[in-house]
């Protein structure tokens, strides 16, 4: 075999590994399907902090937004380097307490099932959890 293909693979293989592993490790901290949803309280503001950045910087950040750079120019890039966070922190800040209250209110697990109890709408749950699998 070439050692180059045989070096893939075990980088593939070992990769796949570490993922199991960390699958595995999760796995056996989980006591309900609640923890598996949302966490719980115990979840350290670093992961926290971390699920945050992974969901907010997704390919889109790589691919899209340098093109509406080049589009717009300086206003667009002000836009993101700037005023996109400082937007995002001040929400996150303002909303999040009342969010988080609410959700508890209600015992939803998911944004689609917070939507459905906020709105009382079965139909717009669905419609979130159809825009969650995208």
């Amino acid at each position: 075999m070439d050692p180059k293909i045989l070096a893939s693979w075990v980088l593939v293989l070992s990769y796949a590994a570490a993922i199991l592993a960390l699958v595995v490790r999760g796995a056996r901290r989980n006591r309900s399907v609640a923890d598996y949803a949302v966490g719980n309280i115990a979840f350290s503001p670093v992961a926290v902090g971390l699920a945050l950045a992974a969901s907010t910087t997704s390919a889109a950040t790589f691919i899209i937004n340098p093109g509406l750079v080049a589009y717009f120019g300086l206003s667009a890039a002000f836009g993101l380097c700037v005023v996109l966070p400082i937007a995002m922190s001040i929400s996150l800040v303002v909303l999040t307490k009342g969010f988080r209250k609410y959700g508890e209110s209600v015992s939803a697990l998911t944004l689609s099932q917070w939507v459905g109890q906020r709105y009382r709408s079965r139909g717009f749950a669905i419609f979130f959890a159809l825009l969650s699998l995208l």
